[in-house]
């Protein structure tokens, strides 16, 4: 899962830095923190299972047509490239107000507590113990309560919502270079969201869930008061609008970059 690779950082520095025209290299800190960059991160490998789908696919597409096609979202809407665009996009539209609130929500040492259990999942043997606990759990009902609780965590932490959004737009993206290069047509935006509709229903259910029983075990003996007072730490305007910032940015990438198919990938369809 995206959020799994959950990195800590140090927000010394960060806090004491002037809020006005904050640095790259910090904002790239407060992507991290905020476990944006992780998802971003799966970019790479997202776009390199969508060439080797179009590979199997009956489309006659050459060898050099599907590296043209992979060289052009990796260097348009790879992970660094989506990194760079949400940096822009917060540099430009969010506040030293909002940047100073942020800077206290991504300091919360049970945020940071989270963090640290989540990077156990980079363990095979810990991934391995969460399937198992997975069936166990759906042996028996769970509690409710748990299961509401950490499907708020989930939906507070917005980051299962990024990486569905990721992987749509990412479809989206192929489904328009494969229809302009093979069929010469262009689709609207609406009409890719509709194309996909059922796919992003999927995608999303399977996130949440593997997000769910993820919590599930990682949090196992960790109090509900715990968990409600990260989600009460997590529900503020400036980590919203900080997360809608970057939805927004990941969009408007694949979107600009579907503006630009008909000039760009001219070279794969010859």
């Amino acid at each position: 899962m995206s959020w799994k690779h959950g990195v800590i950082i140090s927000l010394g520095l960060l806090l004491s830095s002037p809020l006005s025209a904050q640095p790259a290299v910090e904002w790239e800190q407060f992507i991290e923190s905020a476990g944006v960059a992780v998802v971003l991160d799966q970019a790479n490998d997202l776009i390199e299972q969508e060439i080797r789908n179009l590979e199997k696919a009956p489309l006659g597409f050459t060898a050099q047509q599907l590296t043209t096609i992979r060289d052009q979202f990796r260097r348009q809407l790879g992970s660094q490239q989506l990194k760079r665009d949400i940096v822009s996009r917060l540099q430009r539209d969010y506040s030293p107000q909002q940047l100073e609130a942020l800077q206290a929500v991504l300091a919360s040492s049970k945020l940071q507590q989270l963090q640290s259990l989540q990077l156990q999942l980079d363990d095979a043997q810990v991934r391995r113990a969460v399937r198992s606990y997975r069936l166990k759990i759906m042996e028996k009902e769970p509690n409710q309560q748990r299961l509401l609780l950490l499907t708020t965590l989930d939906q507070q932490l917005q980051q299962s919502a990024l990486e569905t959004e990721l992987k749509v737009e990412l479809r989206k993206q192929l489904l328009a270079t494969v229809s302009h290069l093979k069929a010469s047509e262009s689709f609207s935006e609406s009409m890719l969201e509709t194309q996909l509709q059922d796919y992003r229903a999927t995608v999303e259910g399977e996130i949440s869930q593997n997000a769910l029983f993820a919590y599930l075990y990682l949090l196992k003996r960790t109090p509900s008061s715990t968990v409600r007072d990260l989600v009460t730490a997590l529900d503020q305007p400036a980590f919203d609008a900080f997360m809608a910032l970057c939805l927004e940015a990941v969009q408007d990438s694949f979107r600009d970059a579907r503006e630009r198919i008909q000039d760009e990938v001219q070279l794969a369809g010859n």
